[in-house]
């Protein structure tokens, strides 16, 4: 059975392709990792669908294939780049299985379609690679981002070849005339055979044993297949006894006594080929993922250190300016004693708590209500305590880059298993029946112990959608003292109180980057909606889903990082929430307690459907966003594996 195009194949595609120049690529999606389609119209045309199965398949077909939710990025970066580009020019790379498209707007790009090996997709701008779908390197070409493209070598076209050339080439080989006329020219087996019996020459007839005349006679049986392939324009599915083996663009001498269907257009045929073929089996190499993962999760740890580390510096230096000030009167004393005594000459070392003086860098070390303090005599106590609020703001600012770095990690430690847990999930999740959906779940949410509806963001968007749309008066904004933190909004009602602003900070913290990082805690606050602005001081920028708040903060104090995932009745509707661990405790008799961990969420997210019978897509969008581990399960049974 074919398993991919041939030269010749792809050269009676790209023919039948010449009909869509001048049309535009509508959109570009990517169904698998294995499959691109671009969605091509002409004003007066209609829509068609460019299909190419990576390495193997190119085609046209009416309809395109079940599309996923959410696009790839390779796919988004050709959208970003070819939507809307005219495609200028579709042609075959000499004899090779390459097709290029040029794609025509303000730039110029040309898309490269590999269909050789494991295949590729590339895209390239001025001679240069934009991005690959794979990046591979071989001893005469690098296929990277940012590197210049470069073709692999040429194979010689029986267009342009001469009877001489394949005397030459003929004489060189160590195979027979088969192999030689497969290999050296890229025909693949049929179409060699086809040649062979054209002129009725042996298969196995040493290549060097070739005649001047025999080779003329090959040369002429290449011509004529080319021409049947441009005259013929059709598509034949070979099939033997009820077995398809073949998708061919010409009638072939070699499947005399085949079954053949016949098609108006080889790019239809193998459209059909194509949709015959069995499912194919996933490969997956547990080695190198199992190494790929392994140094992604160093990397983390790494970076969970650094988080760590930060914070507490962060923490300590914020902690030694609020010292200061705290102990103001005594430090304003020394200063005042060490100055005078410096002005004397006089020694340091009778001053109340004194430890050590450098000269030189006019440091002080001393110790205030059991905490040593370091004071540079030539500053005020405000200066001194300026310096530690510095030092933390500066390590606050690298704890950020670290959290984001850590989250990029993280993510990529998910792709790899992605794949394979959204086949598992479409395969053996049963159907189950969406639960009701209100109008709150387009946001995060949660029903408080005490009854009310608290929302919170999911992006930048959705932050500022819920405050402009949803914070009223008389309700409460709530916010985490961390960075990337959602925006939270809590519906007061009559009899709600401090225990649902509780909950609220607790959930602002726990869906904020604070879970990825597995900080452990973090502070969350609560203002009137009368503070939150969206206006910044002169000067300032204030990026979208961000918010300016003034006046005075109600913080909750530390807030640990865990949820509940468990079912409740809402308004005569069951559905399943994810919030405060005491929310669902006083609302759920079925719940799971849940913290940050090394549980894919997609893997926990079907054992979870399983349990409570819904839909995967209503457990998926609730959960926090990253991975997790259950504390403790009550009234249910999971039983999924960490990643």
């Amino acid at each position: 059975m074919k398993k991919a195009l041939s030269s010749f194949d792809v050269r009676a595609i790209v023919r039948e392709l010449q009909v869509y120049l001048d049309w535009r690529v509508e959109k570009v999606q990517q169904p698998d990792i294995r499959h691109l389609v671009l969605s091509i119209k002409a004003s007066k045309e209609g829509k068609k669908f460019l299909h190419f199965r990576v390495g193997d398949w190119l085609y046209v077909s009416e309809t395109a294939p079940a599309m996923p939710h959410r696009p790839s990025n390779f796919a988004m970066m050709l959208r970003k780049r070819i939507a809307g580009c005219r495609i200028s020019a579709i042609e075959q790379r000499a004899f090779d299985r390459i097709v290029v498209i040029t794609l025509d707007s303000t730039d110029q790009y040309l898309l490269v379609l590999e269909l050789f090996g494991k295949g590729n997709a590339i895209l390239v701008k001025d001679g240069d690679i934009v991005q690959p779908l794979t990046s591979r390197t071989w001893r005469h070409r690098d296929v990277k981002a940012k590197r210049r493209f470069e073709y692999p070598p040429p194979i010689p076209d029986p267009e342009t070849l001469s009877a001489d050339d394949l005397l030459e080439i003929m004489r060189e080989s160590d195979s027979d005339i088969v192999r030689t006329l497969a290999t050296k020219l890229n025909l693949g087996g049929r179409y060699s055979e086809e040649v062979c019996r054209r002129v009725q020459i042996e298969y196995d007839r040493p290549a060097t044993d070739i005649s001047a005349e025999e080779a003329g006679s090959l040369k002429s049986a290449l011509k004529a297949i080319d021409d049947d392939i441009v005259n013929e324009r059709r598509g034949y599915i070979v099939s033997k006894k009820g077995r398809i083996v073949d998708a061919v663009p010409l009638r072939m001498i070699t499947y005399d006594g085949y079954e053949q269907e016949e098609f108006e257009s080889f790019t239809e045929c193998v459209e059909s080929y194509v949709g015959r073929l069995p499912a194919p089996q996933k490969k997956v190499d547990a080695d190198a993922d199992t190494r790929e993962l392994d140094r992604l999760k160093r990397k983390l740890e790494r970076q969970e250190t650094a988080a760590l580390s930060l914070e507490r510096e962060a923490l300590e230096a914020r902690a030694l300016g609020d010292s200061m000030f705290a102990a103001y009167g005594d430090i304003a004393h020394t200063l005042m004693t060490a100055k005078d005594l410096l002005s004397q000459s006089k020694s340091l070392e009778g001053l109340p708590g004194y430890i050590s003086f450098d000269r030189k860098a006019a440091l002080l070390k001393v110790e205030v209500e059991g905490k040593p303090l370091d004071l540079n005599v030539n500053g005020t106590v405000e200066s001194n305590a300026q310096k530690h609020y510095e030092r933390g703001k500066k390590l606050k600012g690298k704890l950020e880059g670290v959290l984001s770095a850590l989250e990029e990690t993280r993510v990529a430690i998910d792709r790899w298993s992605k794949e394979q847990a959204a086949f598992e999930r479409r395969a053996s999740v049963p159907a189950a029946k969406p639960t009701k959906r209100f109008w709150f779940e387009r946001y995060r949410w949660f029903i408080s112990s005490e009854g009310a509806v608290v929302l919170g963001g999911k992006d930048a968007r959705t932050n500022d959608m819920l405050v402009k749309k949803h914070l009223q008066p008389g309700d409460r904004y709530v916010h985490a003292d961390i960075h990337g933190a959602p925006s939270v909004v809590v519906k007061m009602m009559g009899d709600t109180g401090e225990q649902t602003l509780s909950e609220a900070c607790e959930f602002a913290v726990a869906t904020s980057k604070a879970w990825n990082a597995r900080i452990g805690s973090g502070a969350g606050y609560w203002v009137l909606p009368e503070q939150v602005s969206k206006t910044p001081q002169s000067g300032e920028f204030l990026a979208r889903g961000a918010f300016v708040i003034r006046g005075k903060r109600n913080y909750s104090g530390k807030k640990e990082i865990v949820l509940g995932l468990g079912e409740i009745n809402y308004e005569g509707e069951s559905k399943v929430m994810c919030g405060p661990v005491g929310a669902i405790e006083a609302q759920s008799g079925r719940y799971v307690i849940i913290r940050p961990g090394d549980i894919n969420k997609n893997v926990f997210a079907k054992a979870a459907a399983e349990s409570f019978t819904v839909p995967i897509e209503e457990i998926q969008r609730i959960l926090p966003p990253g991975n997790l581990s259950i504390d403790r399960a009550v009234g249910i049974e999971l039983r999924v594996s960490s990643s």
